[in-house]
Order: structure tokens, then C-alpha cells, then sequence
């Protein structure tokens, strides 16, 4: 396969240069001068015509351009909010000048989009996750998951722990053969306030059904522990 030397406009000036004084120099022709120097007529010819000028790849005459009055129809329509997404999107805008009269697919209506900066609006922005502060003394805040140890079928082999944030030990673990349900999570807060005299301030947990449960929920308002499920 052919290997292309990319060269700059500068260097090509210089080129130019260089086969005009070999020529006057060893009074040869420019046919003979380029070969030696390997060159090829055509490369020789078009650094001759742009002066040495890379040629611009953008095309002169744009062709099947939307007109202004219609993206201004176009544009009309993305920001009228008063419309549903659907009726904003690109086949809905179509479908919308269809009615009008203005024949546009909806990749033609997405290109005049894109082109002025309309096409990622309707996206919905990315959600800001809540980020708790880290606790300051014991037993502030407690996390409590599983983590399954055999997944064998009829029974789950797994340990249900809850860690201590500020610590971060283990202040209560159970050893279960079963999928986690909400009295195993009563059960473990039990287990922390028979080792330390109290129940964490704050629980802190997944979206699993045993944590969310009527049961689990009724019994920390009970014993005033603040429940903070995390974001999914």
C-alpha cells in the first residue's frame, strides 16, 4: 500500500521554490527536476495553481438548503412549549408543515435543528443525586445490606450486615438461608441496641422491598430512627 507524506502549505511554498532555482541551476528541464526530487507532474501542477495553498473541502454552492422563512417556521414550533414534545420532535414539526403546504422530511427538519443548535433541547437534563455529609460520631448513621453468598435454589445463602458510617465497622450481622425480608431488618436493629443501648439516629438502605416496607417504616417511627433511602 501507498504511503502519503502529509506536508504543509509552507513546505510546499518552499518546494516551489527550490524546483524554479534547480532548474535555473543545473539548466535542466522541470520534468527532470521533479523526478529527481520525486514529485509527481500532477502534485507539481496543483501546488503550482493554489500557490502552494491546501484547497478548501468546503463546498461553494450549498444545494437543497432549507430557506430562512421556513427554519423560522421550524425554530417556531421547537420553542413553543405549549405544544407536547411529540408535536416538537422532528417527525411532529414534518408532519405539522405537511399541513402548511412545506414538504420536509423529519431528517431535514433534524438537520436545520442540529444546525442551529436546536436538536438536544427537548433532552431531559441528567438528575442531581443527593449526596448525604458524612457523620460525625457513632451510630449517627447506619447502613445496613445484604450480600448473597449462594444463589442454589429453594434457599439463598447470604449475610445481612449494618455498618457503622463514621467507624465504618460492622455493629450487627445475621447469617441468613433465605431472601432478606423486613423482619430480618427489624431484627438486625434489635441486635444493635442489645450490643450498644440504642438505636442508630439515622438508617440508611437501598430501594429493596424489605427495606421499604409499612413494618420496617412503622417501627423506626417508633423508635425515632430516621429512615434515608438512596437514590436509584
Amino acid at each position: 500500500m501507498s504511503k502519503y507524506n502529509i506536508i504543509s502549505d509552507f513546505e510546499k511554498q518552499q518546494k516551489l521554490k527550490e524546483i524554479e532555482q534547480e532548474c535555473i541551476r543545473l539548466n535542466k528541464s522541470r520534468y527532470w527536476i521533479l523526478k529527481q526530487m520525486g514529485i509527481p507532474k500532477s502534485t507539481y501542477y496543483d501546488w503550482r495553481k493554489t500557490g502552494g495553498r491546501t484547497k478548501s473541502k468546503a463546498p461553494k454552492i450549498v444545494w437543497n438548503k432549507t430557506s430562512e422563512p421556513v427554519e423560522s417556521i421550524i425554530i417556531g414550533m421547537r420553542d413553543d412549549i405549549t405544544k407536547y414534545k411529540s408535536q416538537r420532535s422532528g417527525q411532529g414539526i414534518s408532519s405539522q408543515l405537511e399541513g402548511l403546504g412545506i414538504f420536509i422530511t423529519p431528517s431535514g427538519v433534524k438537520n436545520v435543528l442540529v444546525r442551529l443548535g436546536k436538536n438536544n433541547e427537548l433532552i431531559g437534563s441528567k438528575r442531581t443525586f443527593i449526596i448525604y455529609p458524612r457523620s460525625t460520631k457513632f451510630l449517627e448513621v447506619v447502613c445496613i445490606d445484604d450480600v448473597s453468598l449462594s444463589n442454589r435454589k429453594p434457599r439463598d445463602y447470604a449475610v445481612f450486615n449494618a455498618i457503622d458510617e463514621y467507624s465504618q465497622e460492622c455493629v450487627a450481622i445475621s447469617f441468613v438461608d433465605h431472601r432478606i425480608n423486613r423482619y430480618d431488618v427489624i431484627s438486625l436493629l434489635k441486635k444493635i441496641k442489645m450490643e450498644y443501648g440504642g438505636y442508630p439516629k439515622i438508617l440508611r438502605f437501598d430501594n429493596a422491598k424489605a427495606h421499604l416496607s409499612l413494618l420496617v417504616k412503622q417501627f423506626c417511627e417508633d423508635n425515632n430512627i430516621i429512615t434515608q433511602p438512596i437514590d436509584k
